[in-house]
């Protein structure tokens, strides 16, 4: 067989052998490469953030479209609500505060004051990660942007090693070994490290799917629960739990019950956030409605590749309750006719002005995208079904939902999480380990181009 060949689905079939060394086999197989990936990461991540933070300039500019200028924007003016959270002090200043930027505000004001009809903006942000952030300050006394921190590090590590089982399952320890190192130096990757929601959903996702995989259904569902109070698309788990679940019981739908039912405890993972919204004076789906408060409008995945490659006018929801047509830029290639102008002076490449224009260009956005789908044509015939079922939906959804500010707002981060399509680059590139090697120290330099711009406050994804 082949090292890219996949494992079938079997049947339901019963446990044998002894389980906890089982477990301890796993551990021992899996876990010293992955913490040797994850701590690089780490130390990658954290140096170069720490670097351009005590060393760099923070973002000084924005540019103004209808004046073709650029005129004075504090960076951390972008923060929720425009205010500027106060810093941390020691280690936690030069370590932790670089990666609270953008939704980092966000989920550290929910941390800090929870859901508020005051701000329903919030409502937009799920629970589960900021209720952790909380729970952890109460316990240690800790900032919540710390245990933010902590709660992204730690579930980054538990997260390969449960990308590393799964796809030893599918495919074979080898494959399982490059996907976590395409996943840890792909160049948003730094996100796994930052106050969001990214490493702790790929752990709830992954390990839900790798429940399923061994057929252990209560735990597959009970860990879904937990993706849904993480990020909306938790929700979407339920495709490929249900191929797997096809798969493993047969299409006789008698034999389904009454394990069928435990596909019920997901979907209330929505429904405790909508009581939490309740309790707060905001609507019950407010996570989706108030989607509109980042110029979110309603489009054909075709016309969002229209705008975003040609621009476009939409019309967009505005704060007194009524709508506009709002101008769509499409891609910019601005940057580098500037750098061509400036003769690719150090001193221009390293400028706010310069690193704005990168930032706000759109081109990370369109060719992760257009990537992300190629890979996942080319896995329908070479991976698992299920692998498809787990990407397919997760990247229409946002492009039925684009926004006027950029047409695939953070696809580049969306991504992350979908393990399929690293799996499928590895398969492809896993005979050339020399183009392989390549491909993985360019990721890892722009990883750390990245990492500096989410620093300073400069737009990444």
């Amino acid at each position: 067989m082949s090292s890219t060949n996949t494992v079938p689905i079997d049947a339901v079939t019963t446990r044998s052998g002894p389980r906890k060394a089982s477990a301890w086999d796993a551990l021992r197989e899996h876990l010293p490469f992955v913490f040797v990936v994850w701590w690089a990461h780490l130390m990658v991540t954290q140096v170069v953030a720490y670097v351009s933070y005590r060393y760099g300039e923070m973002r000084s500019v924005a540019f103004d479209f209808s004046w073709s200028k650029f005129e004075a924007s504090v960076g951390n003016e972008s923060s929720a609500y425009g205010v500027v959270r106060p810093p941390l002090e020691g280690w936690q200043h030069w370590i932790v505060e670089p990666f609270r930027n953008w939704d980092g505000t966000w989920y550290s004001w929910i941390a800090d004051q929870g859901y508020s009809d005051r701000y329903p903006a919030l409502a937009a942000f799920f629970p589960l990660y900021p209720w952790l952030m909380r729970w952890g300050h109460n316990l240690t006394g800790l900032p919540v942007e710390t245990v933010g921190w902590i709660v992204s590090r730690l579930a980054f590590l538990g997260a390969l090693f449960f990308v590393s089982l799964l796809v030893s399952k599918d495919f074979n320890i080898q494959i399982a070994r490059w996907t976590i190192v395409a996943i840890a130096v792909f160049p948003t990757a730094f996100f796994f490290g930052a106050i969001y929601t990214e490493s702790l959903f790929l752990l709830l996702a992954v390990s839900t799917l790798w429940a399923a995989r061994k057929n252990d259904w209560l735990l597959a569902v009970l860990l879904c629960f937990l993706a849904v109070l993480t990020r909306s698309a938790g929700i979407m788990l339920g495709i490929p739990l249900a191929v797997l679940f096809v798969q493993q019981h047969g299409r006789n739908i008698r034999s389904w019950f009454p394990k069928v039912f435990l596909g019920l405890i997901p979907p209330m993972g929505l429904v405790v956030f909508g009581m939490t919204l309740r309790n707060a004076n905001l609507g019950f789906f407010d996570w989706q409605h108030q989607q509109w408060q980042w110029n979110r409008f309603t489009a054909t995945p075709w016309r969002t590749f229209q705008c975003v490659l040609q621009g476009c006018e939409a019309e967009v929801r505005s704060p007194n309750g009524g709508t506009y047509d709002a101008v769509v830029h499409p891609v910019s290639f601005e940057w580098m006719r500037s750098a061509w102008e400036n003769n690719f002076r150090w001193s221009y490449l390293t400028s706010s002005e310069f690193r704005y224009l990168v930032g706000q260009s759109q081109v990370t956005d369109v060719l992760v995208t257009i990537l992300a789908f190629a890979l996942i044509i080319i896995g329908i015939k070479k991976l698992p079904l299920y692998y498809t079922a787990w990407t397919i939906v997760p990247m229409i959804v946002p492009l039925l939902a684009p926004s006027s500010v950029f047409p695939l707002m953070s696809m580049p981060r969306f991504v992350l999480p979908l393990v399929p399509l690293f799996v499928m680059a590895v398969v492809l590139i896993y005979p050339r380990k020399r183009l392989g090697i390549a491909l993985a120290g360019i990721s890892a330099a722009l990883l750390m181009l990245y990492t500096s711009q989410f620093a300073l406050w400069y737009w990444v994804a």
